[in-house]
């Protein structure tokens, strides 16, 4: 990109490429993600599962076309606005190559994400899904600490088969389990990619995601595994008012859904080109008996 011709498009999707990277915890829950615009305060209807029950056929009471099942719909409000904001003088643009320019977008890509899961975490309380199940140092997690998770899932009826749960953990507890010699052991007769890649992969069947903000305030959480319908998110593209009024406006959206806005704008007193990236998203509790979550002392 030249510095004198700003690629917003390029310029967007680069940033759109670590935002999307920070936000891969949330295949783990329950989204509906869509690049469509949408106004701050809109609601959002996302379907969970709760509960199923089995009953015995009665032609009467319990028939074909008896009311039941439990398929719930949240509604969440699109009321969560953060955005990541930069400016450049003509001096800078002048001695800047484009290279830079993509690095500022891959760093604006990351803040933001960032800050989108720092509030999503936020509904990691005791008040919303108990206390915690397992309480030890993080250096003391390994594969017992996370079955013992999946325990406490599997005894409240939740669908625990391979795949379907996912266990969330902070760098420290990412890096115990890398080096526990189960794990270790375990990967040997695989791909191997916890030696290698440094990567957990799928433990005890839950899909793993690394992060590095889980909130430490109010619970001391350092990781949890979770059924998607614990949380609920929703996100939309904030579409500006006077898009003509901008340099530039790009909606930018990867294949999932997830979502990002971009602006640009020019101050001719100053000689400064101000962006800004921008999310618009919401999030609300779901099934409250499908997370499971572990803390230090």
């Amino acid at each position: 990109m030249a510095t004198i011709s700003f690629n917003d498009t390029i310029f967007a999707q680069e940033a759109l490429k670590a935002f999307t990277a920070k936000l891969a915890p949330l295949r783990a829950f329950s989204r509906s993600l869509d690049d469509s615009a949408r106004g701050k305060g809109d609601a959002i209807v996302v379907p969970f599962i709760s509960a199923m029950t089995a009953t015995t056929f009665n032609s009467s009471t319990a028939n074909y076309q008896t009311g039941g099942g439990a398929v719930t719909h949240n509604t969440v409000n699109l009321n969560q606005h953060n955005i990541v904001t930069f400016d450049i003088t003509d001096l800078q643009n002048a001695n800047s190559s484009g290279a830079r320019f993509d690095e500022l977008a891959m760093q604006a890509g990351r803040a933001l994400g960032q800050k989108v899961l720092e509030n999503i975490w936020k509904l990691i309380t005791t008040t919303n899904f108990g206390a915690a199940s397992v309480t030890t140092a993080e250096a003391n997690y390994g594969l017992a600490q996370l079955i013992a998770l999946r325990a406490v899932l599997a005894g409240r009826n939740v669908d625990v088969d391979a795949g379907v749960c996912s266990f969330i953990h902070n760098t420290v507890v990412g890096a115990s389990l890398l080096g526990s010699t189960n794990v270790l052991q375990a990967y040997a007769i695989g791909d191997n990619q916890a030696a290698r890649q440094g990567t957990l992969g799928q433990l005890v069947g839950f899909p793993t995601y690394e992060t590095n903000i889980l909130p430490t305030a109010a619970t001391s959480l350092v990781c949890f595994a979770a059924h998607p319908d614990a949380i609920s998110i929703a996100m939309r593209y904030l579409e500006p008012q006077a898009g003509s009024e901008y340099l530039a406006v790009e909606r930018a959206a990867d294949p999932s859904g997830i979502v990002m806005g971009y602006r640009r704008s020019f101050d001719t007193a100053t000689g400064q080109m101000f962006g800004a990236f921008e999310c618009l998203y919401g999030t609300a509790t779901g099934l409250t008996l499908g997370l499971a979550f572990g803390t230090k002392p």
